[in-house]
């Protein structure tokens, strides 16, 4: 079984499952309450907490799109990521208070400059988010650090995950783990399908793990909160790491929510509480093989996350693979202007953000210094007749 390290923790192989407890937004622009979910996380035993590393000018630009048939569909993508991020004046002060309480901290970078703040931090690992996996150009990035990598394959089809995984090995991962994860925001028991985890260690030779999102027995009323079970039966499947979010209250986050004030992962999130017994639960298997679930409802539960192996995004997943980047116009260009890219040319005027609607982001080499057919305006997703694919390829400054 394959096996490496993060920092001196051995992750894979014999070694204990590695527990990840992500802040995300939980934090609600507080740095107290930040402090507070990594006290807990390491209260419960975690092993690790993570963050996330972007600005709303990273993330997107503000064209006022909204990210319908998600949860987050009443706010513009660029007030959700100006509440949402973490600020990166925080980083370093986190990673110290998660270190005195014998924790790792790392993040998710979502864009080019995020992975030289966290490379010059000095993280022990980077992980690309599910919804990332499609931006090449990012995971060359990522994988040109030579940090190991923890990477989602969340709402990826098989074609995508062989590409990220590809594409991290071809430029310089050695080190990776794939965290089996449902990108429904909550997601259901019964479409986690942890039987795939079996086949991605299998086909990809990695270590497997899970990200997790489910919450509720029933995830379209919210009813009926059983946070430990998917985590435990991942576990049973094989997980070397689990990653799940941590909030410290779920209803001041979802009455937060329910205003547009914030509580944006409100329904996947785990209290303190839930995640001491999932641990707990969690150490009980790895030291006896025995699971002992409270209720039949639980033990019912558990069964429907087996499912079956599937490489196919789930409805839900669809609706979130609307979130994902893709290549956008983010200045104006004018017909016969050189198309440059702007996560490596400052003056660029294209770029890999969200939303989806653009052109993949494998294609940027390609269509960099190429000429626009047309005017484009500043917010318009590329397409492919935008772009004159007879020009020769001339330098980026044209």
């Amino acid at each position: 079984m394959r096996s490496f390290k993060i920092a001196e923790r051995m992750i894979g192989g014999s070694a204990p499952c590695y527990i990840i407890a992500e802040i995300s937004c939980n934090h609600e622009g507080d740095f107290s309450e930040a402090r507070k979910i990594i006290e807990a996380a390491a209260k419960a035993g975690a092993d690790a907490v993570k963050i996330q590393t972007y600005k709303a000018e990273t993330m997107t630009r503000d064209f006022k799109t909204r990210p319908k048939g998600t949860m987050w569909e009443n706010l513009d993508l660029y007030k959700l990521y100006e509440k949402a991020h973490t600020p990166w004046e925080w980083h370093s002060d986190l990673a110290k208070i998660a270190a005195d309480l014998g924790m790792h901290m790392f993040s998710t970078p979502f864009d080019e400059t995020s992975v030289d703040h966290l490379v010059e931090m000095d993280v022990p690992v980077l992980k690309l988010a599910s919804f990332e996996v499609v931006d090449t150009k990012l995971i060359e990035k990522i994988a040109k650090t030579g940090l190991p990598v923890i990477m989602s394959n969340g709402m990826t089809d098989f074609l995508e995950m062989n590409e990220a995984i590809e594409t991290l090995r071809a430029h310089g991962t050695k080190d990776l783990a794939i965290t089996h994860c449902n990108s429904g925001y909550p997601a259901a028991f019964d479409e986690v399908n942890l039987a795939t985890m079996a086949a991605i260690e299998g086909i990809f030779d990695v270590v497997v793990g899970l990200s997790d999102h489910t919450i509720y027995a029933d995830d379209k009323t919210f009813g009926r909160p059983m946070a430990h079970v998917t985590p435990l039966e991942a576990v049973r499947f094989g997980a070397k790491i689990i990653e799940v979010h941590l909030m410290m209250d779920r209803e001041k986050a979802r009455a937060l929510h329910a205003a547009n004030e914030g509580g944006f992962d409100w329904p996947f999130s785990r209290e303190p509480q839930e995640l001491e017994k999932m641990i707990r639960m969690i150490r009980e298997y790895e030291r006896t093989g025995q699971i002992a679930y409270d209720t039949q409802e639980e033990a019912q539960a558990a069964l429907r996350t087996h499912g079956r192996v599937c490489f196919d995004p789930t409805e839900k997943e669809i609706s979130s693979r609307t979130l994902r980047p893709s290549l956008w116009a983010v200045s104006d260009i004018k017909a016969g202007e050189a198309l440059r890219f702007a996560a490596e040319d400052k003056s660029g005027n294209f770029d890999s953000i969200r939303p989806a609607g653009g052109m993949h982001i494998r294609h940027t080499d390609f269509i960099a210094g190429k000429r626009a057919r047309r005017d484009i305006q500043a917010g318009e997703p590329l397409n492919w007749d935008m772009v004159d694919l007879s020009a020769a390829k001339k330098d980026t400054h044209g």
